[in-house]
C-alpha cells in the first residue's frame, strides 16, 4: 500500500495465494523491475504463463509450494495477517479464495527495510505492534518471540501501573498473560497481592494491600504462583492462580490445601476462586492435567487470554439427580 490510509482501488497490485506459492529463490532475488512486473502480470493468468516466462529468462521453474497448498497460505498468512494489522483486502475486488485481493500495509512493509538492524529494528517492531495490535495480539506476538530467546527477565505490567521483572521461562510468560490480560478483563478492580516463582517464593508482595486486607504471608505457607484480589467484589474475591507450565494444577487435594491455608489467613473459603493457566490447548501440560482440575475451578490459555473454561458440578433441578422410572403395568390378559 502507498500508505496505511490510502484508498484501495484497482490501480494497486494485489497478491493471491499463488503469488507466494509459485515463487522460488531465484525469482525473489531478481531486482529487475520489468521482469518482476511481467511475472506478476503473468501469474494472474496461469501457472503455465509464469513457467514459460521463467524458461525464457533461464530461471528455475520449480515453485516453492504446490498449488494445492493455497489454503494454508490464504488462512495462515493473508487472513492471519489481516487480523494482526499487517495485510488489507482491496475494495471491490474478487472475493473467491484464489482471487488477487490481498495487499501488505505500508507500516508493516517498512519493517523489512534492510537498513533496520539490531536495536533500531527492535524499536521499529515494538512501535508497530503498539500501534497495529490490540493487547491480546501484542501478548501473542511477545510470547512467540520470547519463547525463542534467552532473555534475562520478563517484564510484567501490574494493574496499578507498576512493572515487575520475572525470571525467564514459560511459567513467567503464563503469569504475564494472566496479570496483563485475563485479570483486566475478568475482574472489576484487580490487585496483585503476591507473585511466586521457583526459587523465590515471594518474588513480589504488595505489603500495603496485604495489610489493608489484614493478611499475613509466611514464606513457609502453601503459596500459589499468584494471588489476585478483586477489590470491587463484595466481599472481596481472592483468586488462587497456578501457572501450569509442567505440573501443579489445582486438583482436589490442592484445592483443599488452599482452603485450609486461607483459613489461617482469615480468608473465608467461599471467597476463594481458582484459576489454572496453561500455555495453550495443545500444550502437553494442558492435555495431561485438564482431567485433574478440581470441581469449582477455572482454566485459561496463554494464547487465548480473553477466554476461560469453567469446571463445576451441574446444579440439577431433579432432587438428588436421580430419576425413578416406573415399570409399565402389563395387561392381565397379556400375562396369560
Amino acid at each position: 500500500m502507498p500508505s496505511d490510509e490510502a484508498d484501495l482501488d484497482d490501480s494497486l497490485s494485489y497478491a493471491r495465494p499463488t503469488t507466494a506459492l509459485w515463487m522460488n529463490e531465484e525469482l525473489i532475488a531478481l531486482n529487475n523491475t520489468d521482469i518482476r512486473e511481467a511475472w506478476y502480470a503473468g501469474h494472474l493468468r496461469s501457472q503455465a504463463t509464469t513457467t514459460a516466462l521463467q524458461t525464457d529468462w533461464g530461471i528455475s521453474t520449480t515453485p516453492w509450494y504446490a498449488t494445492n497448498s493455497r489454503e494454508s497460505v490464504r488462512k495462515g498468512i493473508y487472513i492471519l495477517g489481516e487480523q494482526y494489522g499487517a495485510m488489507s483486502q482491496g475494495a471491490g475486488v474478487k472475493t473467491n479464495a484464489g482471487g488477487a485481493r490481498w495487499i501488505m500495509r505500508r507500516s508493516f512493509a517498512e519493517l523489512f527495510d534492510p537498513s533496520l538492524r539490531g536495536p533500531e529494528l527492535t524499536a521499529a517492531i515494538s512501535a508497530w505492534t503498539d500501534t497495529a495490535m490490540d493487547p491480546v495480539q501484542r501478548l501473542r506476538a511477545f510470547v512467540a518471540r520470547e519463547r525463542r530467546t534467552t532473555s534475562e527477565s520478563i517484564s510484567v505490567d501490574l494493574p496499578g501501573g507498576d512493572t515487575r521483572q520475572l525470571s525467564p521461562g514459560d511459567s513467567s510468560l503464563i503469569l504475564k498473560g494472566v496479570i496483563e490480560i485475563w485479570a483486566i478483563q475478568r475482574l472489576h478492580a484487580p490487585a496483585i497481592l503476591t507473585i511466586s516463582e521457583p526459587g523465590d517464593k515471594k518474588a513480589f508482595v504488595d505489603e500495603r494491600r496485604l495489610a489493608a486486607a489484614n493478611i499475613s504471608i509466611n514464606v513457609s505457607d502453601l503459596l500459589p504462583d499468584a494471588l489476585i484480589v478483586d477489590m470491587a467484589a463484595n466481599p472481596p474475591e481472592f483468586w488462587i492462580v497456578e501457572a501450569v507450565a509442567t505440573g501443579g494444577p489445582v486438583d482436589e487435594r490442592r484445592r483443599e490445601n488452599f482452603r485450609q491455608w486461607a483459613i489461617t489467613q482469615r480468608i473465608k473459603p467461599d471467597q476463594l476462586r481458582f484459576l489454572n493457566a496453561f500455555l495453550s490447548r495443545n500444550d502437553p501440560a494442558a492435555k495431561k492435567h485438564l482431567m485433574d482440575l478440581a470441581v469449582g475451578t477455572y482454566a485459561c490459555y496463554l494464547d487465548e487470554p480473553d477466554r476461560e473454561l469453567a469446571w463445576d458440578t451441574i446444579k440439577s433441578v431433579v432432587p438428588n439427580n436421580v430419576v425413578t422410572l416406573k415399570r409399565p403395568q402389563q395387561d392381565p390378559l397379556q400375562q396369560q
